[in-house]
């Protein structure tokens, strides 16, 4: 069975995605062009904060479940 906070860690990623979708169709909306080059690095920044943040969230989560222990 998989950990409440690692499910509330999935769900969270799941909205984060979505919020990424949203910013990439109003960039692409507001450009009135599709451009790859755009989108990859809106995706990579995005991605990146948010690989940081999650390992931030992971460990903070890990310590305060060992801590309650």
């Amino acid at each position: 069975m998989i950990p409440k906070w690692m499910c509330a860690l999935g769900i969270s990623f799941i909205s984060h995605m979505s919020i990424l979708f949203v910013i990439i169709v109003v960039v692409t909306f507001q450009a009135r062009d599709f451009d790859l080059g755009r989108t990859l690095v809106i995706t990579a920044a995005y991605m990146a904060f948010m690989v940081v943040y999650f390992a931030v969230l992971f460990i903070v989560f890990k310590r305060k479940i060992d801590a309650a222990k």
